[in-house]
């Protein structure tokens, strides 16, 4: 009997953990690069569809670039991490249950709707799901899309945005020291906006990087922050700034603290004529009204 019942115990017990072991998988590349094929991962699958996400985890950490295309239509609940040399290049619509992006890890957001929902209707950007983590070492990087991040995200990495073809908006960013990397195209670049209203800037620790080398344009402002009721937006000593001068323009930066007010902080970043290029211009001007006067 005793024998018996240890055996039932003992059965129940390997089915119960090889549920809990199934929700997570890792990537092992066995069949292609492309991110919904069933064979590329551990457990033939990148997640469970019946699992509520806290323990779907799908690792990609082998060095490997893994494609997740525009005509991806498995399901979508996984907590994705990507570290480990390896680049994870997303162009399909696609929601997550959260996203880590780990030490020497790269996601590149090139199209699509990335999205991390909220845990719940009543929950301002503080769930455990639904979080986006970068970490000392990663990279999240955003060149086109329409991508919104629910809940609270930690930046300890780098969040880049490049050019002006993506649509950004994150409900909290709970802080962390990292780097937000903004690279100009010929028109100029995206900003992150808040998306709810309870939208928390709490970035006065990150560094703003601002790499104005391939724009063409003239005098504009471009929004690179947008977000209500931190009034902890980073300081003028935070920013770096290049490019822009060697352009033939020269640049200023509006910086707006409301803390617990109704108005938003923001960061603008006004891209001006040189004065030599306003003289120039008034010049032209001058010499065509001589010349109607004649």
């Amino acid at each position: 009997m005793k024998i018996i019942l240890s055996n039932a115990l003992f059965c129940m017990s390997y089915i119960l953990s090889a549920q809990f072991l199934s929700a997570a998988t890792t990537w092992n590349g066995g069949t292609s690069s492309n991110f919904g094929t069933a064979g590329n991962w551990s457990n033939n699958s990148p997640g469970n569809a019946a699992d509520d996400g806290s323990n779907n985890l799908a690792t990609i950490n082998n060095g490997n670039t893994v494609d997740l295309p525009s005509d991806y239509t498995g399901t979508n609940t996984y907590n994705l991490a990507v570290g480990g040399n390896s680049t994870l290049n997303a162009s399909a619509n696609f929601t997550a249950t959260g996203l880590t992006v780990q030490d020497t890890g790269v996601v590149n957001l090139t199209d699509g709707a990335f999205t991390l929902p909220k845990t719940s209707a009543n929950n301002n950007g503080q769930g455990s799901n639904g979080t986006l983590s970068i970490q000392n070492g990663g990279i999240l990087n955003i060149s086109g899309g329409s991508h919104i991040f629910n809940e609270r995200s930690t930046m300890n990495g780098t969040f880049r945005v490049t050019g002006s073809n993506a649509s950004i908006r994150m409900n909290q960013i709970g802080g962390g020291n990292g780097t937000f990397d903004f690279v100009f195209d010929a028109v100029g670049v995206s900003g992150v906006y808040g998306n709810l209203g309870f939208s928390w800037l709490s970035i006065g620790a990150t560094s703003v990087i601002v790499d104005g080398s391939s724009y063409t344009g003239g005098a504009a402002s471009f929004t690179l922050f947008d977000g209500h009721g931190a009034g902890n937006t980073p300081a003028a000593s935070n920013f770096t700034i290049t490019g822009l001068g060697d352009e033939g323009v020269d640049w200023t930066l509006d910086i707006t603290n409301n803390p617990n007010g109704p108005l938003n902080d923001t960061v603008i970043l006004n891209v001006i004529p040189e004065p030599s290029t306003t003289i120039l211009l008034g010049l032209g001007g001058l010499a065509l009204i001589l010349r109607r006067k004649k």
